[in-house]
């Protein structure tokens, strides 16, 4: 598998060519956009979008309108997405029965915005999303396949809707669908579809089941929090996951077991599924990748150094170290500036000092991570040597990481 993500969005603009969204389509790892489940495309951009490119990178103060089927608007999953940020378009090929329409109409009171999407006249289609014109607010037309006379005719039916043009090609197109007072537009007249690429982390299938699992099982906190420190991947997924949802406290530099609390288990259920269905953790090469084995080693060898420093008792400190290092990679991995990262975390002092200027003890123990990553060994000498130690003090550290190296 690839260890770069694609996905790709087109702007849609309003009557000042501002954009106020995007529109996002799945791509395969060769770009492609060939999927036959509508459900694991979905579900794979939407992990692309909070857990890899995150909301910042991917959306900013736009909102991004996702494709969903049938499938997905029964699951749980979109209730614990950010409702602010998204506009979920129903496919017209949704069967709009009783289930659907029921929890449309609990999403919709909630908050949640939807669009009909490629919208039709014909009875079929009328008297299928004709229930549910109360919990939408945008109607999208492709300019393509709609009739302007027929447009003309049923217009009325969408009254009090945000109307969108879709698929415009050509300045006539445009000017017909602001004639009849479309409010956005939508297509390569405007701007082409942008293709995303970005390094990707992918958990193990086969952890992020057991989690879930667990949280099924009703395991202990405790125990479900220890799993995901050997699953340093989906650790790092949650922790994008969670600064792009405001409801979430993310003071005090939480640890794992308190990121899980803050969150709840139902929520963890909901999130782990989206991964199950996007399949991204399915077939994920059994070897490790490069940033799986950094992100380990910086956590193993700022939590080894302070275990020489007999400072491994202090359980606070450990956490603290642990997530330093894992937010340390949201910059490598996932191209996110630290300043976005501390935006969305109040952190600690001690925390914060060591992520922006390698300041106290927990910056320290970062730059020494990061010097033996980069294999400069004077620096690291020098490093140790502010602490106390020397080269023998944590060899067993350091041949245990440059084992790691070389796998």
């Amino acid at each position: 598998m690839s260890n770069k993500l694609i996905m790709a969005r087109q702007p849609i603009v309003d009557l000042n060519n501002t954009t106020i969204g995007y529109e996002f389509f799945y791509r395969d790892n060769e770009g492609k956009g060939n999927f036959t489940d509508p459900r694991f495309a979905t579900s794979s951009v939407l992990v692309n979008i909070l857990n890899q490119v995150g909301v910042d990178n991917s959306i900013g103060d736009a909102k991004a309108f996702i494709n969903i089927s049938g499938d997905i608007l029964l699951t749980d999953i979109l209730y614990n997405l950010p409702k602010d940020h998204f506009v979920f378009e129903l496919a017209a090929d949704i069967h709009m029965g009783k289930k659907e329409i029921a929890n449309l109409e609990q999403l919709h009171e909630r908050g949640y915005v939807f669009a009909l999407d490629n919208t039709r006249f014909d009875e079929n289609y009328i008297g299928n999303f004709g229930p549910i014109l109360p919990y939408i607010s945008y109607v999208k037309f492709d300019t393509v396949q709609t009739d302007i006379e027929s447009l003309q005719k049923n217009i009325s039916l969408f009254d009090g809707k945000i109307l969108i043009a879709q698929k415009i090609e050509f300045q006539e197109v445009f000017d017909a669908y602001k004639d009849m007072d479309f409010q956005y537009f939508q297509g390569y007249f405007i701007a082409e579809i942008f293709t995303i690429e970005q390094n990707r982390l992918d958990p193990k299938h086969l952890g992020v089941i057991r989690i879930f699992n667990m949280l099924q099982s009703d395991y202990q906190i405790e125990d479900i929090s220890k799993e995901f420190e050997l699953h340093n991947e989906l650790t790092l997924q949650l922790l994008q996951f969670v600064k792009s949802i405001p409801e979430f406290d993310l003071s005090g530099s939480p640890s794992v077991q308190e990121i899980i609390n803050r969150v709840g288990t139902d929520k963890l259920k909901q999130w782990l599924m989206m991964i199950i269905y996007s399949r991204s953790s399915k077939n994920v090469d059994t070897s490790k990748s490069q940033y799986s084995i950094m992100v380990q080693n910086r956590i193993d060898t700022m939590q080894g150094i302070l275990t020489k420093l007999e400072a491994s008792k202090d359980g606070k400190l450990q956490e603290q170290a642990r997530l330093v290092a894992l937010l340390s990679l949201l910059d490598d991995v996932f191209d996110v500036e630290i300043e976005t990262t501390l935006k969305a975390f109040d952190l600690d002092f001690e925390v914060e000092g060591a992520l922006i200027g390698r300041k106290g003890m927990l910056g320290n123990l970062l730059s020494i991570a990061i010097a033996i990553e980069e294999g400069n060994f004077a620096t690291m000498q020098d490093l140790l040597a502010k602490m106390e130690l020397n080269v023998e003090d944590i060899e067993d550290i350091l041949n245990k990481s440059l084992d790691a190296t070389k796998e």
